[in-house]
């Protein structure tokens, strides 16, 4: 009896060393591969700054996370009719907010900006009647910020299907600027030897757009609200601007 009455002692105090995680689930998380916020090696490792964040989330809330990468459109729909709980860095706009629950926070900030060829004199000062007659490419499913939104039907855009599209079409001149973002472009560039090296940035930027986790908008309400406490935990720690440092990542100042 004894001996009974010490296992189920041993047995309690095991269970009450390692709390329930009630709310523990099997998370998967979805996106397109953005530089240095979601990738994949070539061995099919998950890499980035946003994975990193993911399993540091999950781990603290007992869940285990899987990763995805699909062309934009199909993550995001993936999300939206709850095939995937979270999507990866999506930019908040008034259209997506009606189709997704976003984090409170976001994690990244992006520039956008116009590329053009290195020898266009094309001029950009900030104002769209700068551009009146160019014919500006815009990646389909992005999103560029209110003011540019606001001006897109003054101008001639051109969808293209995706940012090495666009890179393409610009440095084959069916198009005089592509509207993008310096991370994503930039890590192209640098990794095209030398193909894309007369493509560059103009100034100023078009506008600064913040990336943020999205959930699913049905029944990842609990999930949600737990991954926002757990974010605002690893914001106070170094772990996070030292992710930040490692994959070159701007964060929100003001955040």
């Amino acid at each position: 009896m004894k001996t009974v009455r010490t296992f189920f002692s041993v047995l309690l105090l095991g269970l009450l060393s390692f709390p329930p995680t009630s709310g523990a689930e099997q998370i998967l998380a979805v996106g397109a591969e953005f530089a240095n916020i979601f990738e994949q090696t070539r061995e099919g490792e998950y890499t980035g700054f946003a994975m990193e964040i993911l399993r540091l989330l999950a781990k603290r809330n007992g869940d285990q996370v899987s990763f995805g990468i699909y062309p934009w459109s199909r993550a995001q729909w993936m999300v939206e009719h709850g095939q995937a709980q979270i999507l990866i860095g999506p930019y908040k706009n008034p259209e997506r907010e009606e189709r997704f629950t976003f984090a409170r926070r976001p994690f990244y900030r992006d520039f956008m900006v116009f590329y053009a060829r290195q020898n266009d004199s094309r001029r950009w000062t900030g104002s769209y009647a700068d551009l009146h007659d160019a014919k500006i490419g815009v990646i389909h499913g992005w999103a560029y910020g209110a003011q540019f939104e606001v001006s897109k039907n003054t101008l001639k855009p051109e969808m293209v299907n995706s940012l090495l599209n666009g890179l393409n079409m610009l440095e084959a001149k069916h198009i005089d600027l592509l509207a993008t973002n310096l991370r994503n472009t930039d890590a192209i560039i640098r990794k095209s030897n030398g193909r894309y090296s007369g493509l560059l940035p103009l100034e100023p930027v078009i506008d600064m757009q913040d990336g943020y986790l999205a959930y699913c908008p049905h029944h990842c309400k609990k999930l949600q609200l737990r991954y926002d406490e757990l974010f605002e935990q690893l914001l106070a720690e170094e772990d996070f601007q030292r992710l930040a440092y490692k994959y070159g990542i701007r964060v929100p100042r003001d955040r």
